[in-house]
């Protein structure tokens, strides 16, 4: 049998991949990856766009929420726990304390190690990214009724819970200086 490249243009089978592909129309929507990535996709997708007017992004509000819920937090725990790595994470708050939303203490107990606190004005943009936060919800999961979105987040936080899933606490996220960019990096599991 010739192989595809030798066939005739008549002998080519129908093409299906002419006009725009239709992510919808995947057979790898069958798939529960392919489908928590494209959410997990247009969720952030949406989110960013909405934090660029206040000049942030997902990987800073998650780091603000993180000091707001637990306090002044050593850098590289807070780190480990919104999943970027530790030469990024640097980085990522020299810019954070060049906005104004967080500053860097020795801490008390370790003098090697830093505590990050959040300042004023990174308590009022957590607040505006909150509200941010809301709309995109009530925008992505506008198809999904008010009990439905309750199972859908109960069923979510089984599957991420750290319990759940062996080596959870060692997930680090490369962060790239380009908006919104991450790369699996660190050796442990991409997010």
């Amino acid at each position: 049998m010739r192989d595809r490249m030798e066939q005739s243009p008549a002998e080519e089978p129908e093409r299906r991949d002419e006009g725009p592909l239709d992510p919808r129309r995947s057979p790898a929507r069958e798939r529960f990856g392919f489908l928590l990535a494209m959410a997990a996709h247009r969720f952030r997708a949406r989110f960013e766009e909405e934090l660029e007017p206040l000049g942030v992004q997902l990987k800073h509000v998650a780091i603000l929420a993180t000091i707001d819920h637990f306090g002044p937090v050593r850098q590289q725990r807070l780190g480990e726990s919104v999943c970027i790595d530790r030469a990024s994470m640097v980085g990522v708050l020299d810019e954070m304390e060049g906005l104004g939303l967080v500053r860097r203490q020795p801490d008390p107990v370790d003098r090697r190690a830093h505590r990050v606190h959040l300042t004023d004005s990174g308590q009022e943009l957590l607040r505006q990214a909150n509200r941010i936060a809301e709309r995109t919800e009530d925008d992505c999961l506008g198809p999904l009724s008010g009990e439905e979105r309750g199972r859908l987040k109960e069923m979510l936080q089984r599957i991420v819970d750290p319990g759940s899933w062996s080596g959870f606490e060692h997930i680090n996220i490369k962060v790239s200086s380009r908006a919104g960019a991450a790369e699996p990096g660190g050796g442990g599991r991409a997010r």
